[in-house]
Formats: structure tokens, C-alpha cells, sequence
């Protein structure tokens, strides 16, 4: 054993990546020991060899059955190579551990935050509701279905969720939030989106994507100024692509051309992929190449 750890070693000084995984990967699957399925996976992961970064976290679990970072990356795996069915069993035996420890909210947070980085939208609420199934009634959980509806394009849905979430709980901020926003994105119901986010921010007034979101509705508006200035704060608390969209936007509707170009090529570096921000210069027919390069002093 000794001598194909020493073998790996000298294949990784190497930069022979690929034969290190298979000599690890082998200690482990033979030995259940820890640090080699640890380091397996490290590997596998590093060539973006998924399987093998599965079966090598599964032994490393298997191991140490109290190590949280070889359940989430067992979840993550799943995930990642479509074995969603093992993934909501793994997941509904975790739920069943965090209601006995009265810490449910925390899990769907979790839950959430793991499907949310499929990249299959269906695929990331079909797993949501059937670990949820039992708890639908819950702040946490009509919240977090109510995003991934949205995401999946079933707005009708996420709305429907959300108006019985606020009813149920109306100091909900982020609800109130998202039910505004998504009408003042989709230019509707303009003054009823304004009272929910003007709700939403007397309950999280910090909160800088709510900040975002009164800016956004003043925009809708026509109140260039005023969205200005709530944009600008936004920006300032947390200067992400989708709020330089929306600042940008708004900069250039101002006729600050190249203002408005600067803000976006902060959030462009920060987040090259961003849909909201790529959908709006497009819109606005500005070529990406102007969003590189360095953001001027």
C-alpha cells in the first residue's frame, strides 16, 4: 500500500493526474481507508472525472459517516451525474434526521441552495418536491418552490405560491420581494408591485437586493431619478451583475452611456454568465466586447 501511495505521488509530481486517481482509488476501494478516498476524490474532481469522484466519496462516507464534507459531496455528485433518485432518498433519510432535531429550516435551506445549482431547472424542483412532499406548508419550503417554479419558467405557479406565503406569513420579506419584482419585471400590476416591495423593505430595509428591487419598480415607473438613486445604493452594498444591470440600465436610459457601461463591466467581471445582465446590454445593443477589459478610475 505504501508503495502505490509513493507511485501516485511520484505520477502527480509527474502531472500524471489520471494514473494518481486510479492507484488511490484502488487503496481505497481496498483498504476503506479515509485519506486515500479523500484524496481520490480531490483528484477525480480536479480532472472533472465525476464517477470516479462519485465512487471514490461514497467509500470516503462510507468511512467516516460523521464527516459532513463527504455527505455533501456524495450530494453534489449525485447531482452532478444525474442519479437523482439516490439523491432524494439520501435526502429524505436527512430530513427525517433534521425533524427529530427540530431543525427543518436550516435543511430546506440547504436543499435549496444544492438544487439550485442544476442546471436542469425541472430536474432541480423535481427533487425539491419530493423531499418536501410532507412540509409544504412551511415558510422555507413554499419559498424555495416558489424560486424554483420561477426558474423553471412557471410564473403563474411561483405566484400562486407566493400570495398564499405572504397571507400565511406576512412579514415574509423575501416573498413579498420576489412577488414584486417579478411583476415589475414583467411591467405589470406596477402598483401593486410597489406596495410589496415598499412592504418588504420596512421589514428588511439593509437588504440590498429589496434595495434593488424598489429601484427597479421606480424604473418600471418612469422615475428615472429615483430609481437612480435606490439603484445606486444597491449598487454600493453589493455590486453584483444583476444590480449593475439594472443601474446600468437605468444610467443609460439617463443618457450616461458611459456610465452606464462602466457599471456593467463591474458586474460583467464578476460574473461573466449572467443572463439578466448578458439579456440587457443585447437588448440594449451593446456589443459584449465593450463589458472587458479594465473598469476605468
Amino acid at each position: 500500500i505504501i508503495f502505490q501511495i509513493l507511485a501516485s505521488e511520484i505520477a502527480l509530481i509527474s502531472g500524471n493526474i489520471s494514473s494518481a486517481l486510479v492507484t488511490y482509488l484502488d487503496v481505497a476501494s481496498k483498504t476503506n481507508d479515509v485519506g486515500a478516498a479523500k484524496r481520490a476524490t480531490e483528484l477525480a474532481l480536479a480532472i472533472r472525472d465525476h464517477e470516479s469522484a462519485l465512487k471514490a466519496a461514497e467509500i470516503w462516507q462510507k468511512s467516516d459517516s460523521e464527516d459532513m464534507g463527504a455527505s455533501d459531496a456524495v450530494k453534489a455528485l449525485y447531482l452532478i451525474t444525474g442519479k437523482n433518485n439516490k439523491l432524494i432518498d439520501k435526502l429524505i433519510v436527512e430530513r427525517e434526521n433534521s425533524r427529530k432535531q427540530n431543525t427543518l429550516e436550516s435543511f430546506y435551506n440547504e436543499v435549496n441552495a444544492l438544487v439550485s445549482k442544476s442546471n436542469n431547472a425541472a430536474s432541480a424542483l423535481h427533487i425539491f418536491e419530493k423531499v418536501s412532499y410532507k412540509d409544504r406548508s412551511r415558510p422555507e419550503v413554499m419559498y424555495s418552490r416558489a424560486m424554483l417554479h420561477y426558474r423553471k419558467g412557471d410564473k403563474d405557479e411561483m405566484e400562486n405560491i407566493l400570495r398564499s406565503l405572504v397571507k400565511k406569513k406576512p412579514d415574509h420579506a423575501q416573498a413579498l420581494n420576489a412577488l414584486g419584482y417579478s411583476m415589475a419585471d414583467a411591467n405589470k400590476n406596477l402598483n401593486e408591485a410597489f406596495d410589496l416591495i415598499k412592504a418588504a423593505l420596512a421589514f428588511a430595509p439593509r437588504d440590498p437586493h429589496i434595495i434593488d428591487s424598489m429601484g427597479w419598480i421606480y424604473f418600471r415607473l418612469g422615475q428615472l431619478e429615483m430609481a437612480e438613486e435606490w439603484l445606486e445604493k444597491a449598487f454600493s452594498r453589493q455590486p453584483d451583475a444583476e444590480i449593475s444591470a439594472h443601474y446600468g440600465e437605468v444610467l443609460w436610459n439617463l443618457s450616461r452611456e458611459e456610465d452606464a457601461i462602466q457599471i456593467w463591466k463591474m458586474g460583467f467581471n464578476k460574473e461573466p454568465n449572467n443572463a439578466i445582465l448578458l439579456e440587457t446590454v443585447d437588448r440594449l445593443k451593446v456589443h459584449i466586447d465593450k463589458l472587458k477589459g479594465n473598469v476605468q478610475d
